[in-house]
């Protein structure tokens, strides 16, 4: 996972760590960053359009085939990892540190 401003197509490599674990951390070279959020409303106005479900099901069995079989298996399925790029663990680190500052503040 990356921030908004974060544009990893650009990059060579990525350093990318586990969330929870942070001393597990990988360099990828090899790989596709793409946007996940679509916008809904612009300015007020819809433009999001929403898919038929025969593209939907297109969509979901093509993402489906990319995955590996570990990932996919019905018993014991290895845990989808979901890593944050070093801006987006800052950024979840200072928001940690100021909600804590903040409530340290007001306790009487």
């Amino acid at each position: 996972m990356a921030l908004e401003h974060e544009n990893p197509q650009e990059e060579e490599r990525l350093k990318m760590f586990h969330p929870v674990h942070t001393y597990i951390s990988k360099f990828v070279t090899n790989f596709t960053a793409r946007e996940l959020h679509e916008d809904i409303f612009v300015d007020c106005k819809l433009v999001y359009v929403l898919p038929t479900l025969q593209d939907i099901r297109r969509f979901v069995e093509g993402n489906l085939n990319l995955l590996w079989d570990k990932y996919k298996r019905l018993l014991n399925p290895e845990e989808f990892p979901v890593d944050l790029s070093q801006s987006c663990w800052d950024n979840k680190m200072n928001c940690i540190n100021e909600i804590q500052e903040n409530l340290q503040n007001m306790v009487p």
